[in-house]
This record gives structure tokens, C-alpha cells and sequence, in this order.
């Protein structure tokens, strides 16, 4: 819901707010209402409010709370009005309507325990004043981003990546080791970042900073909290259905509009049927606008799913507003929109989301209801049911599982035979591991992992990534092989970098968005389920289609193929985004980059260019490197030293 930045000095100096302002000005898109900056001694502490529940000035942070504590915080607590009553008979007063102020008089009762309590997304820092501590905490699943550099006497964190830019002795360098993982894999990683020296907290961690040191604990681990399932498939989608009402239900708490980004597939759907199934029940705090949907449109591509988001809308009785994407004037905001991203990982080109959730600002909304999550907690994705069929398919150990699992890709997939997808040397599979290779084939030669040196983090919390995650490790070991590789694509891979695209591209037009599937007791339920419940008998995502029976109307509930919500992004290389790319690759900064080889590049990209014969693993690989030299030159560029110069005018 905002942005948040602070410096600790962990020297004799005092902080300053002259160096923490244009830290803070940096991210003033994600809270566009209002700003604030407390100083306590060696402490700076920023806010840049958006402002969603207590509209008034008594919600404006930071915020101090019991003559002890001030907090900065970036996120939502939904389940806070249950906890303020909790609060309330344990003898707390309250002086505000906001989640904020519950959040830290539940960490004054219960410590960092208290993060177990909540049922939000969330980063916040909190300084004790008592103790000269600072504790910060990321909420279960890294839905809200929180980076740090500890240099030079002082620690830093804040929101985003580009704050650091602004930040008063430090000069940004990119991180080319992360730079070549995130062009190879797609992925970023656990807690190193483009931007050498800065790094992220890694989700379900908190962290406490003193002059004494650093101190990062894991406080959540899913697996730890997994439930116990009933037996039966109805019993089992009975418990899911409450489940989700639920989660949607908790997210409609809200002092301002609430609407839906809608694409039509069956996650979105879902959401914006059920909210319309549930509008009856009594929420409080509800948001009292929660009808608009939001639709981008593709017209004559095959990435088109309005007919979809139209069967959606009327069911729901929503109030549509359809975007149409035009390939042509939106290549005018890519340079703004690969500024927001902050990782060049991905599989695809989110700017129609982008500009969606401009629209979204545009029409009054702030807070948005979006569908992420469910294809890595359901088994969504069409690679994920290859990779299974080639690890684990076994026609003579578990024949019918392995036809029952083949038949289904075979409807997600049509055109496949059902001999050639119980294959292993399908074509698919071909395509799929050429693609992996081929991203690497563009790199300049770099560093092996093994000589990489050893995280300067780590080594002064004494920790190492090994010993953090071995629990988390072996508890995998209980899964099953395909809750394993779910487990995986949720905590680490597919999931974690959509939601930090999705913060970036969201919040910066101000938007929140809030995502039903990534309730805490939802995650630890589907971990829960067998793997039959999930994928089966012809469907991915099993249990949800069953659960939404009668919900959504049939034409969602029962369709099978799967289209990702982002740009078509072969088809626009096909055409005027083609053209765009081509021109920039011919560029000197292109050329020269210091992690690719740029002319091996360019004439890749010539040779497809001339024959218009771009395909979606040869775009995707591409456009990752595209999307890094239009990082560099959003970051790299000049920048006023705002700092030295605020230090210079007061005579500092």
C-alpha cells in the first residue's frame, strides 16, 4: 500500500533526514497522498502513504505507537479488525482505524511472534526506541518487496531498487553475476539483486539490526503448517470453497474503490464470481465499490480471451470497462516500464498489465483483486504436467495414472497425440530443454557459481543459505514429486518473480493489488491435498473448477487451454515491436553491454527480423536481453546528486 525507506547509522553519527528524502522521493509513486520522516538519534525512518483504510491524517506514517515504538510499514493486514478486538480485551487502546497501528501494538504484545498472528502481505520495519533496535519482517510468501545495503557505517532499506540510486555515497554498479543468471534461467535470485551490494530479505524472514550486528531469522516455513486433509474429493472442495470465500472476502476490507483485473482465464474468473456470490454476507469494513472490472483486449489475436472476461462479467453482474492493447502506441512506454521491473528474469512481456493498471488509476481505483498463485498451487501450467510425465510417468508401475495425466495435457494442449506426449522424446520436451540451453548461448563468459565469493550478509549473521534452508530441504522430501515441484515453482521460481513484477508494474501507478490465492491457509491447504485433487481426469487445477461449480459459468469453469496474462509477445515481434527491437540492437550501448555479446545479438536479431520469423522461446530469450539494456539505461543514466546537494545548501 506504500513505500517505505530508512538509514540506521551503526557509528557514533546521528541520522539525517537530508539523506533519507531523496531515498524516499525515488518510490513517491507508490504513495502518491502523503510523506513522512521521523528521526530518533541514529535513525531515519520514511513513508510515502497510499492511502486505503483511515483516510484521515491519524493513518499517516511513520507512526509512533506507546512511547516506545515507531513503525514504517508497506502492505495489509486483512484479518486486523479481528485482531484489534483480540487486542482490545488484552487492555490495548486504539487511536486510529488503521491495520498499522494494530500491526505494531501486536508486535508490543507478542514480539516477532506476533507475525504468525497476521494474515496479510506485508514489509515493515519497526525501531525500538527502548532497546535501539530495529526489526524488520517480510510477510510469508514475498508479496511486498524489502531491500537493504550494509556499508560504510550504516544500514539502508527501502521498497524498491531505484531508491538506492538517490542514496547519498553510494555508487551503483550492476551486479553482472545476477545479471547473467536472471538472462540465462529467467529467474532472479533468493536475495542478490541487479545492484552490487544490495539485497533483498528473503519472504518469511524477519531481521534485527543494532550496533551489535545483524540478526536474520526464518520465522515461516509452509511446510511446517501443513493440515489435515478430508478424504473424500466433495469433502475436500467443500473445505476449499470456504476457504477461498473467504480470502476473497477479507480482501475487499477496504476506505477506498476495489475492482478486479480481469482476463478472462479461470483464476480471475473466479474471483470476480465469487465476490459476486458472497456480496451478501456481512464484511466489515467492506469496500462499498467492488464492481468494476477491468479487461485488457487483444483484438484479432489469438490472445483474446474477450469473449471469456464478457461470460464473467455478466455472471458476476460486474461493471466492465475493456482496454484494447495496441502493440504500436503502448512500445512509446516501454522505457518506463522496464524501469519498474527491477529484474530482468521472466517469460514474457507484462506491459498490457502495466497499462492496465493505469487505467485502473485513471478511473478512480486503487486497489486491485488479481488472480496470482493458483497455476503454482494447482498445477496450472502445461510444463508443469511434461515435467512430470517425463520424470515420473511410468506405464508399467502407474499406468493409468501416467494415461490419466497424458490425456489431460492432451486437452490443455490440443494437437498432441496422446502416443507422442507419453513419449520421451517428445518434441515438446525437445523444444523445452533447447530453449534452457539456448538462453545461455548469448553470455560473455563470467564467474562459475563455485567462485563466486561467499555473501558478505551471511558471513556477519553467521549463516549460510545451506544452513538457513536444510529444514525446509528435508521437509520437501515428504512431498510427493509433483507437490515437490509445485513447492518449488511457488516458494522459488515462477511464482516469486511474478510477484515482484507485479508489485513493481502495480504500485507504479499507486495500484495495491491483493491476491485471494496467496492466503496464508490456502497455500498450507493446497500443499496439503493429494495430487489427484489437483490435476486429473482431463483438468488442471481440479479442485478449483470443482469448487467453482455453479460459480462461474460453464464456458470458464470447463475450458482447458491456458493463456497467460501478458502480451502477445511473439505476434508484436512479428510486427511493430519487431521493428523497435531491431533499431535498438544496432545502438553502441547494445553492443557494448558487459554482460552479452551484443553483435551476436544483433544479427540474431536481424536475420529473424527480415524473415518475420520470430517463435515464443526465441522471443522470450531475446526480449530478456532487451529488457536488460533498457534497465541500464534507466539506471545508469545521470542522476542528480539530491543529496550532496540538499548537504551543500544547509552548509553540511
Amino acid at each position: 500500500m506504500c513505500g517505505i525507506a530508512g538509514i540506521l547509522t551503526l557509528d557514533a553519527r546521528p541520522s539525517d533526514s537530508v539523506d533519507l528524502l531523496p531515498v524516499l522521493d525515488a518510490i513517491a509513486h507508490r504513495g502518491p497522498d502523503s510523506s513522512g520522516i521521523c528521526t530518533h538519534g541514529s535513525i531515519a525512518l520514511g513513508h510515502r502513504r497510499l492511502s486505503i483504510l483511515d483516510l484521515s491524517d491519524a493513518g499517516k506514517q511513520p507512526m509512533h505507537f506507546a512511547d516506545r515504538y515507531c513503525i514504517t510499514f508497506n502492505g495489509e493486514i486483512y484479518n486486523f479488525v479481528e485482531l484489534r478486538e483480540e487486542l482490545e480485551k488484552l487492555g490495548h487502546n486504539f487511536r486510529t482505524d488503521t491495520d498499522t497501528e494494530v500491526l505494531v501494538a501486536a508486535y508490543n504484545q507478542w514480539g516477532p511472534d506476533a507475525c504468525l498472528k497476521f494474515n496479510g502481505m506485508w514489509a515493515f520495519a519497526i525501531w525500538d526506541l527502548q532497546r535501539q533496535e530495529l526489526f524488520l519482517s517480510r510477510d510469508r510468501f514475498g508479496v511486498k518487496p524489502l531491500y537493504y545495503l550494509s556499508e560504510l557505517g550504516r544500514f539502508v532499506f527501502a521498497s524498491e531498487l531505484k531508491a538506492f540510486l538517490y542514496l547519498h555515497d553510494f555508487t551503483p554498479r550492476e551486479n553482472e553475476s545476477e545479471s547473467r543468471h536472471q538472462l540465462a534461467s529467467g529467474m532472479d535470485s533468493s536475495e542478490q539483486t541487479l545492484l552490487e551490494g544490495v539485497k533483498m530479505l528473503r519472504p518469511g524472514h524477519n531481521m534485527l539490526v543494532s550496533r551489535a550486528g545483524i540478526r536474520v531469522s526464518r520465522w515461516w516455513c509452509t511446510l511446517d503448517h501443513l493440515v489435515d486433509t478430508p478424504k473424500r474429493f466433495p469433502e475436500q472442495v467443500e473445505q476449499f470453497r470456504e476457504l477461498f470465500f473467504d480470502a476473497c472476502r477479507l480482501r475487499l476490507r477496504s476506505d477506498v474503490p476495489v475492482a478486479t483485473c480481469l482476463s478472462g482465464g479461470l483464476d480471475s474468473s473466479s474471483i470476480l464470481c465469487s465476490i459476486a456470490a458472497m456480496n451478501q454476507q456481512s464484511t466489515k469494513r467492506m469496500a462499498s465499490d467492488f464492481h468494476r472490472a477491468f479487461v485488457a483486449i487483444f483484438p484479432n489475436s489469438e490472445h483474446d480471451e474477450l469473449q471469456y472476461a464478457e461470460a464473467a462479467v455478466s455472471k458476476a453482474g460486474a461493471d466492465p470497462r475493456y482496454r484494447p492493447m495496441d502493440c504500436s502506441r503502448l512500445i512509446e512506454d516501454l522505457p518506463a516500464h522496464a524501469y519498474d521491473y527491477e529484474c530482468i528474469g521472466g517469460q514474457g512481456l507484462l506491459l498490457p498489465v502495466w497499462a492496465l493498471y493505469r487505467e485502473l488509476r485513471r478511473d478512480g481505483v486503487i486497489v486491485s483483486l488479481d488472480g496470482l498463485g493458483s497455476d503454482e498451487l494447482f498445477m496450472g501450467y502445461p510444463r508443469s504436467i511434461r515435467t512430470w510425465l517425463r520424470h515420473h510417468g511410468n506405464l508399467l508401475t502407474s499406468p493409468r495414472r501416467t494415461i490419466d495425466l497424458a490425456r489431460t495435457l492432451q486437452r490443455i494442449l490440443p494437437g498432441r497425440s496422446l502416443s507422442r506426449l507419453l513419449s520421451e522424446s517428445d518434441p515438446i520436451l525437445r523444444t523445452l530443454l533447447t530453449g534452457v540451453r539456448s538462453a545461455k548461448r548469448f553470455l560473455r563468459p563470467g564467474p562459475s557459481k563455485a567462485e563466486m565469493p561467499r555473501s558478505a550478509f551471511l558471513e556477519s549473521c553467521g549463516t549460510t543459505d545451506e544452513e538457513t534452508d536444510a529444514h525446509e530441504r528435508n521437509a520437501m522430501n515428504s512431498l510427493s514429486p509433483m507437490n515437490r515441484d509445485l513447492y518449488r515453482q511457488f516458494h522459488h521460481e515462477a511464482n516469486w518473480l511474478l510477484l515482484h513484477r507485479y508489485d513493481r508494474i502495480s504500485m507504479a501507478h499507486g495500484i495495491e493489488v491483493r491476491l485471494p490465492f496467496m492466503d496464508w491457509r490456502l497455500v498450507t491447504y493446497a500443499f496439503s491435498l493429494p495430487d489427484e485433487s489437483k490435476v486429473g481426469g482431463g483438468y488442471s487445477k481440479r479442485i478449483l473448477r470443482e469448487a467453482m461449480r455453479g460459480i462461474l459459468p460453464e464456458k470458464i469453469r470447463t475450458r482447458t487451454p491456458k493463456i497467460g496474462f501478458q502480451a502477445p509477445l511473439y505476434e508484436w515481434m512479428n510486427g511493430a515491436l519487431g521493428e523497435w527491437i531491431y533499431e535498438r540492437s544496432r545502438q553502441k550501448r547494445f553492443l557494448e553491454n558487459p554482460v552479452a555479446d551484443g553483435r551476436a545479438l544483433r544479427d540474431y536479431i536481424s536475420r529473424r527480423h527480415a524473415l518475420k520469423d520470430w517463435n515464443g522461446s526465441d522471443a522470450r530469450i531475446v526480449w530478456r536481453h532487451v529488457q536488460a539494456d533498457l534497465w541500464r539505461e534507466m539506471f545508469f543514466k545521470a542522476k542528480p546528486n539530491v543529496a550532496a546537494a540538499a548537504r551543500a545548501q544547509i552548509g553540511d
